[in-house]
């Protein structure tokens, strides 16, 4: 899809639903207390550091500082497509030759990991860097966020199922703007999170840690395939392959049903982990 039009159509987002993002703030937030559980010393105290620039009540923190990069999108609408990358397909068999965006999440975590690993590079900018790299790990493991399916109706792609329609499940019950599409049913996880405003409270923190020390302890690192990958392209791919098996699995306009919503919840532990792992790595390997 053209850029002007992606952004377009992102802004329209605001108006009728929660921003079309990778995770709402709480999968972010689990990704990145994963990820911190798993950095080396030096390296947690280097992130801390770096931190400390442009700090507020709301990005206090490593972890609370991951949803960031969706917070200042509406300010920087240049950093849209920097959120996701979009491989084209069509369920109905048909050809499609439309191709991700140049600026995209793997292009984005290229650009950052560079930055942040430039010691001679001012702690400002490097500190942005790390900021968008712990957003962009957490974006590229959703689904969606790798992914755009044509059609007939849409053929420049459903903006990573945002114009994929779905009912509520009543386990969304309580929330303030429960999904009512396909993406924003993933970025809650298919209900396996609720949303944690920020500044965290000390039950929401304690909720976070909760979650994602019982996900570390069901899919410890030794036992995930894969977390040795640093290629972002190929994380990216891996999201994708699960959107064609699994995200779209469902017809439009439906409730989802148990099965799939547990098949989802079960997904996204796993993507949100390995995330997590992936993201300590990355910055054990970029900030040793």
């Amino acid at each position: 899809m053209p850029l002007a039009k992606r952004n377009l159509a992102v802004c329209a987002l605001f108006a009728i639903s929660a921003l079309s993002q990778a995770w709402i703030d709480t999968g972010h937030m689990l990704v990145a207390t994963i990820a911190a559980a798993n950095l080396k010393p030096k390296v947690r105290a280097e992130c801390d550091r770096l931190l400390k620039n442009g700090a507020d009540e709301r990005n206090a923190d490593f972890v609370t500082t991951s949803p960031w990069a969706d917070d200042v999108r509406r300010d920087r609408p240049e950093t849209g497509p920097w959120h996701y990358i979009d491989y084209h397909f069509r369920s109905d068999g048909k050809p499609t030759t439309n191709q991700p965006d140049a600026e995209n999440a793997v292009w984005a975590i290229r650009k950052f990991s560079a930055i942040l690993k430039d010691h001679s590079k001012p702690d400002a900018e490097r500190s942005e860097a790390l900021r968008y790299l712990i957003h962009f790990v957490g974006d590229i493991h959703q689904p969606l966020h790798a992914t755009a399916r044509d059609s007939d109706e849409h053929p420049n792609g459903d903006k990573g199922g945002n114009d994929f329609r779905i009912g509520t499940a009543a386990i969304f019950a309580g929330e303030s703007r429960p999904p009512r599409n396909l993406h924003s049913f993933w970025d809650f996880g298919g209900g396996l999170f609720k949303g944690e405003r920020r500044p965290l409270s000390r039950p929401a923190r304690e909720r976070i840690d909760t979650l994602a020390q019982s996900l570390m302890e069901r899919m410890p690192m030794r036992s995930m395939g894969g977390v040795k990958d640093m290629n972002p392209e190929n994380w990216a791919k891996e999201s994708f392959q699960i959107a064609k098996t699994l995200v779209y699995d469902l017809p439009e306009n439906s409730v989802p049903s148990d099965e799939y919503v547990r098949r989802a919840q079960n997904a996204s532990s796993q993507r949100i982990t390995l995330a997590g792992y992936r993201l300590a790595r990355l910055l054990n390997e970029l900030l040793k």
